[in-house]
């Protein structure tokens, strides 16, 4: 028992903390704007449910306090409910200094220097 309950505050320790945010569907076309076929399909869902992208919610992951210069802003995974539908927003992101110097992905990149990134290569999937 002692050796599960250590594994465990082992892992809690060493995992960076996830967390999810709000944000609004207009930031979010703002976020794919690159991906004008996404843009198009959530504007067409839009229009079908007869709504406005500033009064859809989404959820987006949040980066954690650990970010010096980006901690709370969100980026994909993007998820938001349209009328009845929702879509699920995945994306390549790539993280920059404050020289514009390239840092690499979420896994290369040093919180304590990133100062900006860029998403692309957007997939997504809608449901039902």
């Amino acid at each position: 028992m002692r050796a599960w309950i250590a594994t465990t505050l082992l892992l809690l320790v060493i995992t960076p903390a996830r967390a999810e945010g709000t944000l609004g569907l207009d930031e979010v076309i703002t976020a794919v704007s690159k991906s004008p076929k996404l843009v198009a399909e959530i504007q067409a869902q839009l229009a079908t449910s007869n709504l406005r992208a500033d009064g859809v919610t989404c959820i987006g992951a949040r980066h954690g306090n650990q970010w010096t210069y980006l901690g709370g802003g969100r980026a994909a995974p993007y998820e938001c409910e349209i009328g009845k539908r929702t879509v699920r927003v995945e994306a390549d992101r790539v993280y920059f200094n404050e020289r514009g110097r390239l840092l690499g992905g979420l896994d290369k990149a040093d919180p304590k220097h990133a100062k900006t990134f860029r998403e692309d290569n957007f997939r997504w999937t809608w449901t039902p």
